[in-house]
């Protein structure tokens, strides 16, 4: 017996331990009498001390995020009086980034691009492409997919540069491919769509659309997760082509295991199925609202915006039980910053 005990040991100590679970994205929410904190998920949603070094932009106003905990900040003053920055948590790294430049003559005024170690940021120049209108919108969101900008407007078509962009004197070359989507039905009428997201699931494109009721007059009520699929492929939902359009969004009616952390510009996906606890499965989203104010992105008032900071929560997504969870702390309007993911 103890010779089978033994040997069962030492096959058991050959056997790799199975893979950790992927971090996930952290809440960072402001404070109006101090650093922000942040609310993880895993920890039940509950609120944490978030250090920064004193000094280092504990006011910032946070508009960004990027994966190895990166964090797009404006500090101090107005406009161009403002210094952007780009800081990462631990280990501990602030980069000052070149100040955005207006461009009003520009078909696409917010976007703009930049190198690492460039000391200005270059509006884009879009190619004039044959047979192809240039559609005059401005994006909602974009994405880095299948090595690509993806830059999704308000009608619900996606613009691609499949070329990398080509960086010149004064502007950056960009060739558009314009990817045309059928429209859609199905929203209710007593529902406004409030923000829409571009996030990558399982090596397919995602949009998730965000919707508040219009009769309650309430914040965030329910999502739909819709899946890019293309023309004559042969699928089982295809509708019926009544414009020519390439592409049409399939609306998937469940989430299958998917968690979807959603922000503008920064959405991710993640697999309920990797050794994290029950019950993880929904669209996790932050209060993004102030992001449709015009003064929000770089203009004169942003930094004079009551920043909305309740709208945060998880929405289950399950057929029979679909409903919005307010799981992560409460916070009064901030002054200073909107919430932001962090991500891992």
């Amino acid at each position: 017996m103890g010779r089978a005990c033994h040997s069962w040991r030492v096959a058991l100590a050959k056997l790799k331990p199975p893979a950790p679970s992927p971090p996930l994205p952290w809440l960072l929410l402001p404070r109006a009498d101090g650093p922000p904190t942040f609310s993880c998920v895993l920890s039940g949603c509950r609120s944490h001390r978030f250090f920064i070094p004193p000094g280092a932009a504990q006011r910032a106003r946070y508009f960004g995020s990027y994966d190895g905990g990166w964090l797009f900040l404006a500090i101090g003053g107005q406009g161009q009086a403002q210094r952007h920055l780009l800081l990462r948590h631990n280990p501990f790294r602030l980069l000052v980034l070149p100040n955005v430049t207006h461009f009003p003559d520009m078909v696409y005024p917010p976007i703009a691009l930049w190198r690492m170690g460039d000391q200005v940021v270059l509006p884009p120049y879009w190619e004039q492409v044959p047979n192809q209108p240039m559609i005059e919108a401005v994006p909602v969101d974009l994405i880095d997919h299948d090595g690509a900008f993806h830059f999704l407007i308000q009608l619900e078509h996606i613009i691609v540069c499949e070329e990398p962009p080509e960086f010149q004197e004064d502007a950056v070359h960009l060739v558009p491919v314009y990817m045309y989507f059928q429209p859609r039905g199905g929203d209710n009428g007593d529902e406004t769509v409030l923000a829409r997201y571009l996030v990558e699931s399982r090596k397919n494109l995602l949009m998730v659309v965000r919707y508040s009721s219009g009769r309650q007059h309430l914040p965030t009520s329910a999502f739909r997760v819709f899946q890019m699929k293309k023309f004559n492929n042969g699928e089982e939902d295809e509708p019926l082509n009544n414009g020519g359009f390439q592409y049409y969004w399939s609306e998937l009616d469940k989430l299958e295991g998917r968690m979807l952390f959603v922000g503008r510009g920064c959405s991710r996906s993640y697999e309920a199925g990797d050794s994290y606890p029950a019950g993880m499965e929904g669209v996790y989203f932050l209060d993004d609202r102030s992001f449709a104010e015009a003064a929000m992105a770089f203009g004169e008032g942003a930094n004079k915006l009551p920043y909305r900071c309740s709208d945060n929560g998880k929405w289950s997504g399950a057929p029979a039980d679909s409903r919005v969870d307010r799981c992560f702390p409460s916070r009064a309007p901030s002054i200073y910053s909107p919430p932001v993911w962090l991500l891992p």
